[in-house]
């Protein structure tokens, strides 16, 4: 038969003066880090991609709660070139379905693929299947089922073809887009619950650019939105 032995070992003041100065720089270093996952990150491993996704329950929690908007951050390397994937059923059907027009089609197809494959998301309806009134407003790219809830997801690009993505660009992008989904949520005829608004950032430095100017949008345009915003690897066919 064993025994647990514990050593009992008293603190002296140098000892409890070390541990809160160790203690408060790690509180500085952990405030200093903007772009981080959880400590324990769930990783998608499928044939067309691989996925982090950060803070999953994190992520279920705001989309589920009606009231809470928020940032989640994942991080995707792409294995295929969208030709050369098998797609989920429902990135089939928005592959073959026509939308509004815009060079935006491989983002919200991937968008839907990711959705599918990593969420356990089912496609509902396609762009121009989704109806509002009055028409002629901003409208959502698809809307889905997941974790039992019907969301509507509108799919953006962080990026600039010339010089550096600013802050103020991000930030320009990001107001323009939540206020569309404000817009799209209050004319729409479908009861969704909420929305996402999905952003594919060209790079981990878009992406923190993107995620210091989420700070700056207005509480009014933030609303209930779930901003997902998607570091992209070996993806230059989204942008």
């Amino acid at each position: 038969m064993g025994f647990a032995i514990t050593q009992i070992r008293t603190s002296s003041r140098t000892d409890i003066k070390t541990n809160h100065v160790v203690k408060r720089r790690k509180h500085r270093t952990q405030k200093s880090r903007e772009f981080t996952f959880s400590l324990k990150p769930q990783i998608y491993i499928g044939e067309n991609f691989v996925l982090n996704l950060g803070n999953l329950l994190k992520f279920r929690e705001k989309l589920c709660v009606y009231e809470k908007s928020g940032l989640i951050i994942t991080e995707i390397e792409m294995l295929r070139s969208m030709e050369a994937m098998n797609l989920s059923s429902g990135a089939v059907r928005m592959a073959s379905t026509k939308n509004a027009g815009g060079s935006s089609e491989i983002s919200e197809i991937l968008s839907c693929e990711m959705m599918q494959r990593c969420y356990g998301a089912v496609l509902d309806k396609t762009e121009l299947e989704v109806l509002y009134f009055p028409e002629g407003g901003s409208i959502t790219d698809y809307t889905c089922n997941i974790f039992g809830l019907k969301i509507g997801v509108s799919v953006t690009r962080a990026m600039k073809y010339r010089g550096e993505f600013t802050t103020e660009d991000a930030a320009y992008l990001l107001c323009k887009k939540l206020k569309g989904i404000v817009t799209s949520s209050r004319n729409t005829m479908e009861h969704w619950h909420k929305q996402i608004l999905h952003v594919w950032a060209a790079s981990a430095d878009v992406a923190k650019v993107t995620a210091r100017a989420y700070r700056l949008v207005p509480s009014e345009l933030k609303s209930n939105t779930v901003v997902l915003l998607t570091v992209s690897h070996n993806a230059m066919e989204i942008f």
